[in-house]
């Protein structure tokens, strides 16, 4: 896995806000004018290849990435040396917010799962832009309020469904979310807690049970009520 690299030094043609493909999902994509011109002229685009470190556990925050098209998942390193997949973002998703706005090195490492496009926002620039416009802060408390609420229903789920279950949940998120996404065995390991070689035997018998069905990218989902019965266990 390559290092996080400087945004500025990954500049490409400045795309405008509004030909943004994420425009009506982003998180800064539901206010006024001002702050869309605002955004427009303080953005860089910038491009990340599959596997691409966007940041890593450790380095102090730069700004706040928002993906304007790809997938990026966001890990963590546990104490027993395991990596956990915490989440998976799309496009719309913001990355950095937290550890930007706490001043702390990132607890998390952002990697493209796929080559992404991102729309990075300097340090500076974004305090100013929040300063100016407390309808932002409003609406980061509820996403952050939101972040916890998914995070502690995970964690519920690690500690009281077993192996099986989680993989099956994460299938069902996988395909619901990011369908035509290739994920390997490895990722959804680490998303669903467990390890690849149980991923390997689980979907093995889900398989021969015909719940799903691997295709040449990933799998289909045959019985999906079936899944999601195994998915509650």
């Amino acid at each position: 896995m390559s290092k996080p690299r400087s945004p500025s030094l990954t500049n490409n043609s400045h795309e405008s806000c509004d030909t943004c493909p994420t425009k009506d999902a982003g998180f800064f994509c539901s206010f006024g004018e001002e702050i869309t011109r605002t955004i427009d002229h303080i953005k860089i685009d910038s491009f990340y290849k599959q596997g691409e470190a966007i940041f890593r556990a450790g380095s102090p925050p730069e700004g706040i990435y928002s993906i304007r098209k790809g997938v990026v998942k966001v890990e963590l390193l546990n104490e027993s040396g395991r990596v956990n997949i915490i989440s998976f973002l799309g496009a719309g998703g913001l990355l950095g917010y937290r550890s930007f706005f706490k001043d702390e090195p990132h607890l998390s490492t952002a990697v493209a799962v796929e080559d992404c496009e991102i729309i990075f926002l300097p340090k500076n620039d974004v305090k100013k832009l929040f300063q100016c416009h407390q309808e932002l802060t409003m609406k980061l408390v509820s996403k952050l309020a939101d972040d916890v609420k998914e995070a502690s229903l995970k964690w519920v789920n690690q500690i009281n469904k077993s192996a099986p279950g989680r993989v099956a949940e994460a299938i069902l998120f996988l395909d619901e979310h990011f369908k035509d996404v290739y994920w390997t065995r490895k990722e959804i390991a680490e998303w669903s807690g467990t390890t690849q070689e149980t991923v390997i035997r689980t979907l093995s018998a889900f398989e021969a049970s015909g719940i799903i069905k691997k295709n040449p990218k990933n799998f289909s989902i045959i019985k999906y009520m079936e899944l999601v019965d195994k998915s509650n266990k």
